[in-house]
């Protein structure tokens, strides 16, 4: 399973520290950023996956946006690269799919 979190942070006063703190958790849980604030992570089974959901959940930031997206390997191995290439990540993890358009 793969996890993919993507944060909205806001410019409310107070919440930098917030943010900072959750994106700390989200490296200390195995995710890697690979955009700007969006985190991709591996998860061996779903059961892992909503564990990590729910831990993340209860520490998110009380403003702006959290979102989390849940995709299994093979949906996950259908992602076209427009421009650019594989991180090292996903070169030593491994996608089955290489589409050309």
């Amino acid at each position: 399973m793969r996890i993919i979190v993507a944060l909205r942070p806001t410019n409310k006063h107070g919440t930098k520290g917030e943010y900072t703190a959750f994106r700390k958790l989200l490296l200390a849980s195995g995710l890697v950023l690979v955009q700007p604030e969006v985190f991709l992570g591996c998860a061996p089974t779903r059961r892992a996956a909503m564990l990590l959901l729910e831990r993340l959940k209860e520490q998110a930031p009380t403003t702006g946006a959290v979102c989390a997206l849940v995709l299994t390997e093979r949906q996950f191995s259908s992602m076209v690269y427009l421009t650019g290439e594989p991180s090292y990540q996903e070169h030593s993890v491994g996608t089955a799919a290489n589409i050309d358009l």
